[in-house]
């Protein structure tokens, strides 16, 4: 099994060329839920399909980067698990705020998240794929499939 990995990662079409040139910095605009895993990585998608945040593919103010990393890098997670864990967190979603249930449905994500060697494709409705630290311009490349 070769060491990289081919992923994807959503981005706003706004912010496409800057990627493109400078590449993607790890952060995220969404709480970390005290969660270390969640800090320092860059969330990309094992395939394009999995990605519920951009629409599959379907938003046009968005697009996609092809990303190549050591797979060593990478951790996999179940999306929907951190998804209920930050409408319970926000109080949105129809649901009311609920720290508890927000610290179980995240500790949840922590131990059933898995390194992508070890993944099983199904065994996650939604995963994502944390990859650790930037990702450089040299590992980018425009998806020619939009």
């Amino acid at each position: 099994m070769g060491r990289h990995v081919h992923l994807f990662h959503s981005i706003h079409k706004s912010k496409l060329e800057e990627a493109l040139s400078a590449g993607l910095k790890a952060g995220s605009e969404f709480p970390d839920l005290g969660l270390e895993m969640r800090r320092g990585v860059v969330f990309c998608w094992l395939h394009k399909s999995d990605d519920r945040l951009g629409g599959h593919g379907q938003r046009s103010d968005f697009a996609y980067l092809e990303v190549a990393v050591d797979r060593d890098r990478c951790l996999v997670a179940d999306m929907d698990l951190i998804s209920l864990a930050m409408m319970y967190h926000q109080g949105s979603g129809g649901r009311a705020k609920n720290p508890e249930a927000a610290r179980l449905l995240a500790e949840a994500y922590r131990v059933t998240a898995v390194p992508l060697s070890e993944y099983t494709p199904g065994s996650f409705c939604t995963p994502e794929v944390l990859v650790k630290g930037d990702i450089g311009p040299d590992c980018l490349r425009r998806d020619e499939d939009q």
